[in-house]
Parts: structure tokens; C-alpha cells; sequence
């Protein structure tokens, strides 16, 4: 399982997914499901619940989900990628990589500045996608 955090919102993430997909002839099932996840307020746990746009992919018996979450004043949007083929999903996700408009770790300084500069998503971001894309 891989979980990478990226730069855009999960609608638009979905969509660059999708579309990648179908360029790679992939037979693939879309469904929205939801996760539950943890945030932090002062020193109280808050449960909360994110959509999730997941593919379950045939062709590679791999099932990707993108969902954000809300940490802080801005969301930060993950993509977790659950499959046996560990070749064909880092070969999926440098060709995810490179559909997006910019690099998915690269936040821009507004995202930085409402979402803390140290925060979970933005401060290890290109330091994940570099270990699961090389």
C-alpha cells in the first residue's frame, strides 16, 4: 500500500486518474465511498469522514483512492494505492505524475501558508513521491 499526499483538489486529482486510465485502455470500476479520519483540535481527537473516488482497477488487480482531508484551514488531498504489482503501480504513478499540470508535491506558497508550512501533507510530500517513483 502506498499513501502520497498531492497538490490538488481530490476532484480535479479524480479526474486526471480517470483520464490516465482510459489513455492506458485500463478496465476499470469507479465507485464513491467514504473514510473516516483524525483531526486535532487543541488536545481533542475530531472524527471526520472524507468522500473517497476510488478505482478498482482489473487489468492490475489494484484499487487507487483519492480523498481529501482537512487538517488544518485547507485540505490536503492523498492518493493510497493498494495492489500485488509493485512495478506496474509505480509505473502508473510516474505517468499520474506527469499528467498533472505541475509536479504533485509542489504546493504553491498559498496552499503553504494555509495549510502550515510543516504540516503532514506538504513537508514530506516530495521526499514520498520520490521513494515510490524513484
Amino acid at each position: 500500500m502506498v499513501k502520497l499526499p498531492v497538490c490538488f483538489e481530490s476532484k480535479s486529482t479524480a479526474t486526471a486518474m480517470r483520464s490516465l486510465l482510459d489513455e492506458l485502455n485500463y478496465t476499470y470500476e469507479r465507485k464513491n465511498v467514504h473514510r473516516s479520519y483524525s483531526s486535532v483540535a487543541i488536545v481533542i481527537a475530531l472524527e471526520r469522514t472524507a468522500m473517497v473516488y476510488r478505482y478498482i482497477i482489473a487489468n492490475i488487480s489494484t484499487t487507487i483512492d483519492i480523498w481529501e482531508e482537512r487538517p488544518n484551514s485547507g485540505n490536503i488531498t492523498y492518493v493510497e494505492v493498494r495492489g500485488e504489482d509493485s512495478l506496474k503501480i509505480k509505473e502508473l504513478l510516474q505517468k499520474f505524475s506527469e499528467k498533472l499540470p505541475r509536479k504533485p508535491w509542489e504546493y504553491t506558497i498559498t496552499q503553504k501558508l494555509r495549510n502550515g508550512w510543516f504540516s503532514q501533507g506538504i513537508m514530506g510530500a516530495k521526499k514520498s513521491w520520490y521513494n515510490v517513483i524513484g
